[in-house]
């Protein structure tokens, strides 16, 4: 029979080549604990290797450049819990049977109590309240939020990673790496979620253990060993409060640690944790030297230690003198959004093409990192439906707000204003839902919403009634601002930028399109398409356009035309339903000569000049469309020739009207066109006239 000694050994030299072998070894090891009697000495190895491992997992989680770096902390939070019970379990059998349960239990106690059993109670349930009520909560909170925003964000992100493949930005490979770091970091936030109840549990059965410890080791001591109920009191207190100590630092140590996993912010260089909180300490020179003035003011308060603050305030003013020159006091800092990492210091306001402004009220009222998430979901799926770069989106205090307010800035310039209540909830659901729920709630005309108190969003959301909170609210004008003014975000940096990416797989295509197209040129195609909606994500067919008629057509607005036809499938497909049909209101043909009569030539450029009876009746006509169009179904276009789509579009727009105006070259094969009325306009007013007495309805046919 081979001895278990040389078992062991043989076990132990092929644990590091089997890593498997030891999770299984510690595992099965906490099950036999929980039966088995361990002796003494073993358990003072095992409360060594359970603080050492601790120790060991707060120090990686400091030293992690990301939170997916540590992927495997969900499962190392179970593993650990479950160990570190069964040790509690083990000495919990220990102090009840042989009234002892090491010697570093015994010295742990013995070392806190001090003499004073009062004292070591208070410390232990400081202790425990600490980890339980500040760490053990936050961080499961954190890590529930973490979750939920992740997996909100996650197909935006796909979608992205799509566009990006589809234009040839990435390879296959590329993508496949991406998503599958996609996909480990929606695993990790979800399974954070999880293991955050084992933190939380264990503090909570630490409270539980300390009483039963206490209660049995005094009925014990008292019935079956003889003993005063002084001695009783003292040794099984000690060993109790030693023990519950011993056990809750552990706990303590890997509770900071699932804490500080979920709350980090990846940096963009790939820093550590203390790294990272230098770095941005240490910014701005201005606040480090504030602080120090007001530590030197601090220090000659009567009583206060007049040295220490003095020491503080020179170590402060010297960190500002050795920190980089960064000029902090000119900056502002704020929440950064959207694909690029995240910057905590924002450009003045001139210089973002994206600006959003909160009146002090409302940025204090909502949760900054929720809006964060929200603002990077929404930006990434414009990168996705679009196909361009959303720069990131700061959004900062403005004192000039009214309360409750908010401006978006494009270029500097505000083009969306709003009030946001922070107190109230947007129903999304079925009106009949929210009735039937008994949940008050209040109707408001002007909006055409039904509003809910935030308070009652728990019984939403056991209900499963569906409802935007208020920073979806605002992260929802953020995104129709992005979709209504995405030409603004394309220049000629962002197009050569683009250009480089493209020449990686296609450098004969985009030489050839360079060779007869100047990028501001380029720029300004891409910018008329995404002014319209249309997607430049295939850039592929653009391209491929451009080098097809940029030699024969130099007006750019011609040229925006034949790349329309490029992108005839696309454009088709955005306006299409399920069944492949493309519902439209055809403008007739006498019309179109009204319009073709109507444009004038100028040094700028040709303009649009209706008669006002004329521009008054086509605005009648297509006010009347778009009212028709029932919310959530597909969008009816206008159908045009192409020589007069571009300027009924522009019409349509100064007149506030959102309508698609697309050209029978837009139209591909292989998409149905469903004519489902006319737009007509005369020449004469009193052909008009006499028309409309013998058929009131021709003019909005």
């Amino acid at each position: 029979m081979v001895p278990i000694t040389n078992v062991l050994r043989n076990f132990i030299s092929r644990a590091p080549a089997n890593p498997d072998l030891m999770v299984a070894l510690i595992l099965l090891l906490a099950i036999g604990m929980m039966i088995i009697p361990i002796p003494i000495v073993a358990i003072d190895t095992l409360i060594g290797f359970n603080l050492g491992f601790a120790i060991l997992l707060l120090m990686v989680a400091l030293y992690v450049a990301t939170p997916i770096d540590f992927s495997s902390l969900p499962g190392v939070i179970l593993i650990s819990t479950v160990f570190r019970l069964a040790l509690t379990i083990a000495t919990t059998r220990l102090i009840l049977a042989e009234g002892e349960a090491g010697s570093i239990i015994y010295t742990f106690g013995d070392f806190v109590i001090s003499g004073n059993i009062a004292v070591g109670v208070v410390i232990f349930l400081v202790v425990t309240m600490v980890q339980f009520m500040v760490l053990a909560k936050g961080a499961e909170r954190v890590a529930e939020v973490a979750a939920r925003f992740t997996l909100d964000a996650l197909p935006g992100k796909q979608m992205a990673i799509d566009a990006e493949l589809r234009n040839g930005h990435i390879d296959q490979n590329e993508s496949r790496r991406r998503r599958a770091a996609l996909e480990r970091e929606s695993q990790l936030y979800g399974a954070m979620d999880g293991a955050m109840k084992f933190v939380k549990g264990d503090a909570i059965a630490g409270l539980v253990v300390i009483c039963i410890n206490m209660l049995g080791g005094i009925s014990i001591g008292l019935l079956s060993k003889g003993m005063s109920f002084s001695d009783v009191l003292h040794q099984y207190t000690l060993l109790t409060i030693g023990d519950a100590l011993i056990s809750q630092i552990p706990a303590l140590l890997l509770s900071i640690t699932a804490a500080t996993m979920v709350t980090r912010v990846s940096g963009g260089a790939g820093l550590n944790l203390g790294a990272d909180i230098v770095n941005q300490l240490t910014a701005s020179k201005r606040a480090l030297r504030l602080a120090a003035c007001v530590l030197v003011v601090m220090g000659f308060v009567p009583g206060f230690p007049l040295l220490v603050f003095l020491v503080l305030a020179a170590v402060f003013a010297a960190a500002s003198f050795v920190s980089g020159d960064v000029q902090g006091a000119d900056k502002v800092i704020s929440t950064t959004t959207g694909p690029a990492q995240p910057d905590t210091e924002a450009a003045p306001a001139e210089a973002r093409p994206i600006a959003l402004f909160l009146a002090p009220s409302l940025t204090q009222a909502l949760d900054k990192d929720e809006l964060q998430q929200h603002i990077a979901r929404v930006s990434g799926l414009v990168s996705a439906d679009l196909g361009i770069i959303v720069p990131p989106i700061r959004f900062t205090a403005d004192q000039q707000l009214p309360e409750s307010e908010f401006r978006i800035d494009v270029e500097g310039v505000p083009v969306e204003q709003g009030l946001i209540d922070p107190t109230q909830l947007a129903l999304t659901d079925d009106l009949a839902n929210i009735e039937l729920s008994d949940i008050p709630f209040r109707h408001d005309p002007e909006t055409d919403r039904i509003w809910i108190e935030q308070s009652h969003a728990p019984a939403l959301n056991a209900a499963g009634i569906g409802h935007h909170r208020p920073s979806e609210l605002l992260a929802l004008r953020v995104h129709a601002t992005l979709m209504r003014y995405a030409q603004r975000l394309v220049g000629i940096q962002e197009t050569r930028e683009l250009l480089g990416r493209m020449e990686k797989e296609y450098s004969e295509l985009v030489k050839e399109v360079l060779r007869t197209t100047p990028i501001p040129r380029i720029a300004d195609v891409l910018r008329r398409l995404l002014d319209e909606g249309i997607p430049i994500r295939n850039t592929r067919l653009v391209l491929e356009a451009l080098s097809e008629w940029s030699e024969r057509e130099q007006n750019v607005a011609l040229l925006t035309e034949y790349v329309r036809s490029g992108l005839k499938r696309q454009i088709c497909h955005r306006y299409a339903n399920a069944q492949r049909i493309v519902p439209a209101f055809i403008i007739e043909r006498e019309t179109e000569d009204v319009v073709r009569g109507a444009i004038r030539d100028s040094a700028v450029g040709p303009y649009l000049v209706l008669e006002d009876w004329q521009s008054e009746m086509l605005v009648s006509q297509m006010r009347q469309i778009q009212s028709s169009i029932a919310p959530g179904q597909t969008s009816a276009v206008i159908l045009a020739s192409m020589d007069v789509r571009r300027f009924v579009r522009g019409f349509l727009t100064r007149n506030g009207i959102d309508l698609a105006v697309l050209s029978y070259q837009d139209l591909a094969s292989d998409f149905t066109i469903q004519p489902i009325g006319s737009v007509k306009l005369m020449a004469e007013p009193n052909k008009v006239m006499s028309d409309e007495r013998r058929n009131p309805r021709a003019s909005a046919s």
